[in-house]
């Protein structure tokens, strides 16, 4: 497409001897001028195809817009030309045969036509062009610069009428002026849209990140008050769950006491119809005595277990809240401690070694303490020795800058990295067949943490013993 400069010399260069050159100056550069101010694509073009029209009596011009579907047209500009036949080929699609705008689009190529009622692409078009008195139509494609078709420029007369060369210049040289204006300002008006969409995009996304904002400033306000409910919860929930899982526990050494209780019932009716009868022997009577002493063991002794789960929930519970710090002789209350799971540790064959101060005293709490120490022993007992098997415990406890540093240590059997992954959540436990609950290192846990204020730890590997690390302030 030529630059203004060249448009102009080419213009200038040519004899317009019909047509008013001083008319289609004066046109373009109002043109021009509209189009600098900003002025609509529709008003520009007016300007530019009016003063074409000011240069010939029987001269009236059109401008047809190629629609984005690049089959179609509509009408954009006709200052002088019929309102009924604009709209009748408003729309149009394009083809070799569709009048002069329509096949010069798609022929990409001048097309020409001096009688209107006689060609055959006006065919369609003959009685609407007689009633707006349009005789003859010279059209050219409208080109932008990469090629494609813009639109059309139209020509009409009245009359027959055959173009001259300088007349089919004028035609090519204004469609050309009429690519450059119409090109640079969808340009302009692209550029314009997708400013006002990226100033949408910003306003939303400014108002999505002032909405998150507060939000997040909601979210942080409530995070302490939040964390406080979670810390309060935490305990209530923790003993809720230890309460379901502790009936659990316990149903199983009752249900067996309740079984052994009717059984023995049983027995006892039966004698008792025995002895009505006259028929109870000495055999009967022994054996009832038997299976009597047989159900009672077996009653005291799931009673017996019951009652330690419940003891042991309960202590929990009194730890947790009714801990009281005192002044005490450590070495002496493990000597306690020891002396009292004496009746326990009877059928085991353990061997404490402890290296302890015994001039050593500390402000603590001896209840948690007491209660760590049982857990880790029973804990020793029941899951790192075989029954019978002799074993040794080692304690250690050294005070260093206020931090007491308590070592526990057996030489058991040890525990595989998947058991040392959960030994101290609530109620795991490898030895459930034997009557474990899996409360005891939990305990230790929570007592550590929450009472003592300190830090647990443990290591093992299978055939290696297990050691437990406490450190934790006095």
């Amino acid at each position: 497409m030529p630059s203004l400069v060249s448009v102009h010399g080419q213009l200038e260069s040519h004899d317009l001897s019909a047509i008013c050159q001083t008319a289609v100056e004066t046109g373009r550069n109002n043109a021009f001028n509209l189009w600098v101010m900003g002025a609509p694509l529709e008003k520009v073009l007016n300007a530019l195809v009016s003063a074409i029209e000011t240069a010939s009596e029987d001269l009236r011009c059109s401008i047809m817009l190629m629609n984005p579907d690049g089959k179609t047209m509509s009408s954009l500009v006709g200052p002088s030309m019929p309102k009924d036949y604009m709209q009748a080929v408003d729309g149009i699609e394009i083809g070799p045969t569709v009048g002069s705008c329509g096949a010069s689009a798609y022929l990409r190529q001048a097309v020409v036509v001096s009688d209107i009622q006689t060609h055959p692409n006006w065919a369609p078009y003959k009685a609407i062009c007689q009633k707006a008195g349009l005789r003859a139509c010279w059209s050219s494609p409208i080109f932008a610069t990469d090629g494609r078709v813009l639109g059309a420029f139209g020509m009409y007369y009245s009359a027959v009428r055959e173009p001259t060369n300088q007349d089919l210049e004028l035609i090519r040289i204004e469609a050309s002026i009429a690519s450059l204006i119409i090109e640079k300002m969808q340009a302009s008006e692209q550029l314009s849209q997708a400013k006002r969409d990226l100033e949408q995009q910003v306003q939303k996304r400014t108002r999505e990140l002032t909405q998150t904002n507060k939000k997040l400033r909601e979210a942080l306000a409530q995070r302490s008050e939040v964390q406080q409910h979670l810390l309060e919860i935490e305990n209530l929930a923790s003993l809720g769950s230890m309460m379901s899982s502790l009936t659990h526990e316990v149903n199983t050494p009752i249900g067996v006491a309740v079984t052994a209780a009717s059984h023995l019932r049983g027995q006892l009716h039966k004698t008792n119809r025995l002895f009505e009868q006259n028929k109870l022997t000495r055999s009967a009577l022994r054996a009832f005595y038997e299976e009597s002493a047989e159900a009672m063991q077996i009653i005291e002794r799931n009673l017996q277990r019951s009652a330690e789960l419940v003891s042991t929930f309960k202590q929990l519970s009194l730890d947790q809240h009714n801990q009281e710090i005192r002044t005490f002789n450590l070495s002496s209350y493990v000597c306690e401690i020891l002396l009292s799971l004496k009746p326990k540790l009877k059928y085991h064959k353990l061997q404490f070694c402890l290296d302890i101060n015994p001039d050593l005293e500390i402000d603590s709490y001896p209840g948690a303490i007491s209660q760590i120490l049982v857990n880790l022993i029973m804990n020793s007992v029941q899951h790192a020795f075989e029954k019978g098997q002799p074993g040794q415990v080692h304690l250690n406890v050294t005070l260093l800058n206020g931090q007491l540093e308590l070592k526990y240590q057996d030489n058991g059997k040890g525990m595989s990295r998947e058991t040392l992954c959960h030994i101290f959540e609530p109620f795991f436990t490898s030895a459930r067949q034997t009557g474990g609950s899996g409360l005891g290192l939990h305990i230790c846990k929570d007592l550590v943490e929450k009472v003592l204020k300190g830090k647990i730890a443990c290591q093992s590997s299978p055939g290696q013993g297990s050691q437990f690390h406490i450190n934790f302030p006095v």
